[in-house]
């Protein structure tokens, strides 16, 4: 089991690795997260399904699910950059997770550029399945091997340009305690910091990455990082007949946004299952709408000045069997709020089913709907 440590044993080690650096190049890292690159870090979107989330890694997937014209699609509907997540199949085999395959590397290598050849900054996202979360939740050589794969491929990256290239740490860890996650995060952020010294890091909280787990987040000294949290309240909405998120969710329909008991109460004959007909009556009780949005993500403002650090929110959205009008509200809601927090945003998701964009690969179009909620304008 691994042993935990102090807070300060983790920053003592973080500033000795960073101190290991050449003086050249240590000279060029910056002291803290350039206005530039926040800038760049607002509106964008997520790209799944391609390189993580699907049981095929297959060359014919990689090279054809997401395209050169789904990139120029994102850059026309406005967005300045897109969250790439990868699973750690596609760039190391099973049985070496901390060595990169050249041959996997060569169709990562061309995901990237081709998305930041249409001037798309982009956040390279470790996104891998549960069972490598609960090993690195439970296994120290999990957490090894976890280390190793970022440095390795910080340093396979660090050439690129530190403007537009960004590194997160991992998606949603799944690691519920909050003191073992933070020394793995601290472990991963050392490690990529010592093979790319120029570049922004992106640091998350433990377990799913919501607001209460971002304020369980030990930050650390490194300044050039940046911290994210997700926001999909309020969920009974936003997944409403997911069926990947629990009975309550997968029997719930018709959910209404804005709510309030009497809106709920039109559709509590429709819901036979008992424990989601109880979550949906709570849900209309808590009166869900823009200023308890707003009071959520002043909350997550509150923790970034507290810590004197930059945020931004990389997960939010609502699946598209929601009800449509109420559904781009929504959307609405959380990135206004966001903006006026000046909190980067990233909603979930390109092409899958909480969607910006409809149709099949290689023949997409955008929803003028979702990006009017984004604040964006439809594509020409």
């Amino acid at each position: 089991m691994l042993r935990f440590i102090s807070r300060a044993i983790v920053l003592v080690t973080l500033g000795a690795m960073l101190g290991a650096a050449s003086p050249a190049t240590a000279a060029d890292a910056p002291q803290g997260v350039a206005p530039s690159r926040q800038a760049v870090l607002t509106q964008g979107i997520n790209l799944s399904h391609w390189f993580s989330q699907s049981g095929d890694y297959s060359r014919k997937h990689l090279e054809s699910y997401d395209t050169a014209k789904d990139a120029a699609l994102i850059k026309a509907m406005g967005f300045r950059h897109v969250r790439f997540a990868f699973n750690d199949a596609t760039v190391a085999d099973k049985d070496k997770p901390a060595v990169l395959n050249p041959e996997k590397m060569k169709l990562f290598d061309a995901a990237l550029d081709m998305l930041l050849a249409q001037g798309l900054a982009v956040i390279v996202d470790l996104h891998p399945e549960s069972d490598f979360k609960h090993a690195v939740a439970r296994d120290d050589a999990a957490i090894e091997n976890l280390v190793g794969m970022w440095k390795e491929l910080a340093a396979h990256l660090a050439s690129r340009d530190p403007e537009r290239v960004f590194f997160e740490v991992m998606n949603e860890s799944e690691v519920k305690d909050a003191a073992r996650w933070n020394l793995i995060q601290g472990k991963v952020l050392a490690a990529m910091r010592a093979s790319a010294p120029r570049h922004t890091l992106i640091a998350t909280g433990p377990n799913w990455s919501g607001l209460g787990d971002l304020e369980k987040i030990e930050t650390v000294a490194d300044k050039n990082v940046i911290y994210n949290f997700h926001c999909y309240d309020p969920f009974w909405f936003t997944h409403q007949q997911a069926t990947w998120a629990g009975d309550v969710a997968k029997n719930l329909k018709d959910v209404p946004y804005p709510s309030s008991p009497e809106l709920v109460e039109k559709i509590l004959p429709q819901i036979a299952n008992e424990a989601s007909r109880n979550q949906l009556k709570w849900y209309g009780k808590e009166q869900w709408n823009a200023e308890k949005i707003d009071g959520l993500i002043a909350r997550a403002a509150a923790w970034g000045a507290k810590h004197g650090v930059v945020l931004t929110c990389n997960e939010f959205g609502v699946y598209r069997k929601a009800p449509a009008a109420d559904r781009c509200r929504c959307i609405a809601d959380v990135r206004t709020a966001l903006e006026k927090y000046k909190i980067g945003w990233c909603m979930w998701d390109y092409a899958g089913g909480f969607s910006v964009a409809t149709g099949q690969p290689g023949n997409r179009a955008a929803d003028p709907e979702t990006l009017k909620a984004l604040g964006l304008a439809p594509a020409k």
